[in-house]
């Protein structure tokens, strides 16, 4: 059966017709991957945010610290910083708030870990590229909590229409070399925080090849969330 086709109500309608569980939510790409057995029922729960334990004024204060600087007295950005951390209802949208400085920080990181110069990039697909005499590797991050969900915020047009097939717009195959999920720590600081490595080739759309799939599904997420993948990749990704 070609699930690909169908509407996301179609395909809800054939979850509840085999008596699936915990589907609610789910994008289209996901659906297909529990129909197809291929993201079990338990599994699927890692795609729904789990939301972080109460934090503290104090502890807000040091994550906030780790963002904005140690030295930085009071000001607007860590005062809207500090009640966004404490607050669960504002906890899905601080990802857009850090999401331009996790970049930085994150690159920082890989160009440690990599041993090669890798610049942050404004106006591209990616985020990091290396710049040395060394093949050029690009490099996407993504600032998550636990849910790796992967469309892009790009609008709909005439230019992505073959890409929007799910309700977001998917990333081109050729658009980047590796993604990064950015996970903060437990009180959004950057201690205590995580950064996972992907590859390209393993988010490949079997569907639609030039394509990524817009959700990194459960099986996948298994695979690489561990430190010891991430060096793998970036072994693999950046040695020459």
């Amino acid at each position: 059966m070609n699930y690909f086709s169908m509407t996301n109500k179609q395909l809800v309608a054939l979850c509840k017709a085999k008596n699936l569980k915990n589907f609610s939510g789910l994008n289209k790409e996901q659906l297909i991957d529990m129909l197809n057995g291929t993201s079990p029922p338990v599994a699927i729960k890692a795609h729904v945010e789990k939301p972080f334990k109460a934090i503290t004024p104090a502890e807000a204060e040091v994550a906030v610290s780790e963002w904005i600087g140690p030295d930085a007295g009071p000001s607007l950005m860590r005062n809207y910083l500090v009640a966004a951390f404490m607050d669960p209802k504002q906890h899905r949208d601080i990802g857009k708030v850090l999401a331009n400085v996790a970049e930085i920080h994150v690159n920082k990181w890989l160009s440690e870990q990599s041993g090669r110069p890798i610049y942050t990039v404004v106006g591209e697909a990616y985020d990091g590229e290396t710049r040395d005499d060394k093949p050029k590797v690009r490099n996407q991050v993504k600032f998550r909590m636990d849910a790796w969900h992967f469309e892009t915020t790009r609008r709909n047009s005439q230019k992505n229409a073959e890409t929007n097939s799910t309700g977001h717009v998917a990333y081109r195959s050729d658009e980047f070399d590796m993604v990064a999920i950015f996970k903060p720590g437990p009180h959004f600081g950057i201690t205590g925080s995580t950064i996972r490595c992907i590859p390209t080739s393993a988010l490949v759309n079997p569907l639609k090849p030039g394509q990524l799939v817009t959700g990194i599904n459960a099986a996948t997420k298994k695979l690489y969330d561990c430190s010891t993948k991430t060096a793998e990749v970036i072994k693999a990704l950046y040695s020459p």
